[in-house]
C-alpha cells in the first residue's frame, strides 16, 4: 500500500491507496484538523510538533502502522517551492542537472543552504530547434531537511518528496489529457492559499499561489459580523460568499447571491488575483487560451462560491472529483479536499511498480 500524505495549514489529509488489474483503490482515508480548539488556529504559528502529532493521531486511528509502509509520498508547500518549465538546449544528463542547478538559484529564496532540484523532461520544445522543455523543481535544502524531520517524527520512512501543484497535477492527468490546442486551468483553494495551475500540450505549464484562501474567508466573516473565528467558521461553510456581509446586510430580505463588488472586499480580492494571473499567462503565452475550468480543494463547497467566480471571471467551473477513475472502499465526505494527498500516493506507484 503506498501513502500519500497531505499536510496542510488547517488539517491533515492521509490516503492509502493499492493499484492492480482494475485500477487504483482506495483502501484508507482520513483527514484530521492540526488544532483541537478553532479558536487557537493561526496559521502563521503551527509548530512541527503539532504536525507529527496529528500525522501520528490520524495514522493510528486509520489503523496505519508507518514502520511498516514502504512507499509514503508527501508534498512541500508554500511560495519558497519553485515549479517553473524552462527551455534548455538538449545535453547529457550531467550537464544538464550543472545547468539546472545555475537556474534553479534565480527562482528561490535561499536561506544559506543550497538549492535542491527535480526535473522531469517534457520533450522538445516545438518552437525552437536543439531545445527541450524541462519542469524545474526547486528549493532550499533546508526547506527539505525540516519536512523530512517532520515525516520521520512522525513513524514514517520519506520516499518521495513532492509538490502541491505536481500532486494536484497528478490528479487532473488520472482523469483527463493534456488538451492539444490551449490550456487547461485548476484553482485550488485550500486554507491559507489558493494554487493556480494553468497547462496544456503545447502551452507552458504555469503554477502561482495565491495567499487568499479559506482562512482569509474566514477571517473576512470575524472582522464584518463581529463574532468569534469558530462560529465564523461555521457561518462560512453554512451562507457562503454572504458570510462576509455586516448583520445588518445579511438581515435584509432578497438577498442576491450576486453581492456588489464593495461588499465582498476578500472574495473580490481573489477574483482581481486570478484574472490578473490569467491575464499574465495570455501575454505571456500569446499562442495559448483556455479550455477547461476546474476548481477543487477543502473550499469547493462553499455555497455561492463556484457561481461568483463564474459570473465574476466569465467562466464555467468545473468540480474537479478526485474520486473519478478511482475505486473507493472508505467512507470520503469531501472528496475536493483530497485531491492532493490523492495525487500524492498516485505518484508513489512510480516507483512502486
Amino acid at each position: 500500500m503506498v501513502i500519500g500524505i497531505d499536510i496542510g495549514t488547517y488539517s491533515v489529509k492521509i490516503i492509502g491507496m493499492v493499484k492492480d488489474d482494475n485500477g487504483y483503490t482506495i483502501q484508507k482515508s482520513g483527514c484530521k484538523p492540526i488544532f483541537e480548539n478553532i479558536q487557537t488556529y493561526n496559521p502563521e504559528k503551527i509548530a512541527s510538533s503539532n504536525l507529527v502529532a496529528t500525522i501520528q493521531d490520524l495514522s493510528k486511528e486509520l489503523n496505519i502502522n508507518p514502520k511498516k509502509i514502504k512507499t509514503v509520498v508527501s508534498s512541500i508547500s508554500g511560495k519558497n517551492v519553485s515549479i517553473k518549465q524552462i527551455s534548455t538546449l538538449e545535453m547529457s544528463g550531467d550537464e544538464l542537472t550543472a545547468s539546472l542547478e545555475f537556474e534553479a538559484k534565480k527562482h528561490i529564496a535561499l536561506d544559506g543552504t543550497e538549492a535542491v532540484l527535480d526535473y522531469h523532461l517534457l520533450g522538445s520544445d516545438p518552437n525552437e530547434l536543439d531545445k527541450t522543455n524541462v519542469l524545474l523543481v526547486a528549493l532550499t535544502k533546508k526547506l527539505v531537511n525540516q519536512h523530512d524531520k517532520i515525516i520521520r517524527d512522525s513513524g514514517y520512512k520519506p520516499t518521495i518528496f513532492d509538490a502541491d501543484p505536481i500532486a494536484l497535477t497528478n490528479c487532473y492527468l488520472n482523469q483527463k489529457t493534456l488538451p492539444k490546442d490551449g490550456a487547461d486551468v485548476i484553482i485550488n483553494i485550500g486554507t491559507a492559499s489558493t494554487t493556480l495551475i494553468i497547462w496544456g500540450e503545447k502551452s507552458k505549464y504555469f503554477t502561482r499561489e495565491l495567499s487568499i484562501a479559506g482562512h482569509h474567508f474566514t477571517q473576512s466573516a470575524v472582522k464584518s459580523r463581529k463574532i468569534n473565528y469558530q462560529d465564523a467558521e461555521e457561518l462560512k461553510f453554512r451562507i457562503g460568499v454572504e458570510s462576509s456581509q455586516s448583520n445588518s446586510e445579511g438581515s435584509q430580505k432578497n438577498i442576491s447571491s450576486e453581492i456588489k463588488m464593495e461588499e465582498q472586499t476578500i472574495y473580490m480580492s481573489l477574483i482581481d488575483e486570478l484574472r490578473k494571473t490569467l491575464r499574465y499567462y495570455m501575454k505571456s503565452n500569446s499562442q495559448s487560451f483556455f479550455n477547461n475550468f476546474f476548481i477543487t480543494g477543502g473550499s469547493t463547497n462553499l455555497p455561492g462560491l463556484i457561481n461568483f467566480i463564474n459570473n465574476q471571471l466569465k467562466i464555467e467551473l468545473q468540480i474537479l472529483n478526485p474520486l473519478k477513475n478511482i475505486n473507493n472502499n472508505t467512507e470520503i465526505n469531501n472528496a475536493s479536499q483530497f485531491t492532493t494527498a490523492i495525487g500524492l500516493a498516485i505518484r508513489g506507484f512510480e516507483i512502486s511498480r
